[in-house]
């Protein structure tokens, strides 16, 4: 019964220490992400109001990437972030205001440090897209699409700092439903970057940024973006961009699955 009761207190004693090496390892809530947003995708999480010229019609998302803990392994430390963000797009003319609602949610964004400015990115999520106001269908301007998708993607990043980023990836829809059928054509590839073109008043950056996505949904049609604009640090560690963007290709929006437009757009976002 002894020898029973010591090895009990020598294998809780061996379970107390391995816990807190393990725990030793992460730390909780980081300050600040190691990767910020891709700049010129539609979908990035942060905070956007975009005009689109010539209109009296906005864009408009809410949301922003958080860092959740950081873990020490094989020899470098990952990041563990979460991601969330809702856009939608407005007409506020009419009977038809709120038209549609993206709503983005990455459960797990892992970014893992492989080389020196180099980061690996391994993201997993869910996104649905719906109308918001039903006078755009009554209207008969459209039909609502059930579109849903739940995917992975892997990114390949280099990045020295918030103005000077390029990155290469590919997102896979393991589940992948447009009105309650599933789609087999379910990858996404996409690249971008942006690029410091020159400093302005002091800690004001001039700066490109562009973005392409190639969807096999579409038959590999793209949606393409490019941006010219102003950046400018707010505090602690969040940009404020006022940029002109031009957009060409395919519509991102599910509830128009398939068509392509031209928008030209002037705004601001925030990036956290």
């Amino acid at each position: 019964m002894k020898n029973m009761l010591l090895a009990a207190v020598i294998y809780t004693a061996g379970i107390n220490t391995l816990s807190a090496q393990l725990l030793e390892r992460f730390h909780f809530f980081p300050e600040s992400t190691y990767i910020s947003a891709f700049t010129a995708d539609a979908h990035a999480h942060r905070m956007v109001v975009e005009n689109i010229v010539l209109t009296k019609n906005e864009r408009a998302s809410m949301g922003g990437l958080f860092p959740i803990f950081a873990v020490e392994m094989f020899g470098t430390t990952a990041q563990a972030n979460l991601g969330a963000s809702i856009h939608f797009e407005l007409h506020p003319m009419g009977q038809a205001h709120v038209v549609s609602n993206d709503y983005y949610v990455d459960y797990l964004l892992l970014d893992v440090p492989v080389g020196q400015n180099y980061f690996a990115r391994f993201v997993t999520g869910h996104t649905s897209h719906h109308l918001s106001d039903n006078w755009y269908e009554r209207l008969k301007l459209t039909t609502a699409v059930r579109y849903s998708r739940d995917y992975v993607k892997l990114f390949l990043i280099r990045e020295t700092g918030v103005n000077d980023q390029f990155y290469l990836g590919a997102d896979y829809a393991y589940i992948f439903t447009v009105n309650g059928l599933r789609t087999f054509k379910r990858w996404t590839l996409q690249t971008g970057g942006k690029i410091s073109l020159a400093e302005l008043y002091p800690h004001f950056t001039l700066y490109a940024a562009a973005d392409c996505k190639v969807r096999q949904e579409a038959d590999f049609a793209a949606t393409n973006t490019l941006q010219l604009g102003i950046a400018m640090p707010m505090q602690k560690g969040k940009i404020l961009r006022v940029s002109y963007q031009y957009r060409t290709g395919l519509d991102e929006r599910g509830q128009f699955y398939l068509q392509h437009r031209i928008i030209n757009t002037l705004g601001f976002s925030i990036e956290m």
